[in-house]
């Protein structure tokens, strides 16, 4: 089935492609996370593009992003304009400058915890710069 020149694909289409079971798609779209139309007969139908959104989910997850962040990050991304972006990106770059000053003066224990953190922001910064 198309709809506006898009093909759409059924939660087992879905799952099959994306490697995940159709309990965490459902999931991810009962968390928001994913959109979906249902037919007359309640069929749920995605549009071939979230393959893809599927997989920088999946990404963010890896980068241990919580599921109610990655859900912040998105909805927040839908309503930005450049500049907001570009001003975004502006205030982790300094974040990020301020954590690799600490990682210079800190304990073992301390540097593990703020790669982790240097690691999350500069996933945000890649996916914000992906979006101008």
């Amino acid at each position: 089935m198309r709809i506006f020149g898009k093909a759409l694909l059924k939660i087992g289409q879905v799952a099959e492609t994306t490697g995940l079971s159709k309990r965490t798609i459902d999931y991810y779209t009962s968390l928001g996370l994913l959109t979906t139309e249902r037919t007359a007969a309640g069929y749920r139908l995605y549009t071939e593009d979230v393959i893809q959104h599927i997989q920088k989910i999946e990404y963010l997850k890896t980068q241990r992003l919580s599921l109610q962040e990655i859900l912040a990050f998105f909805t927040e991304r839908e309503v930005k304009t450049g500049d907001a972006i570009y001003q975004e990106v502006q205030q982790l770059q300094e974040s990020v400058n301020g954590l690799e000053q600490r990682l210079l003066q800190s304990t073992d224990y301390e540097k593990q915890e703020i790669r982790l953190e240097l690691s999350q922001r500069l996933t945000l910064i890649a996916s914000l710069i992906a979006q101008l």
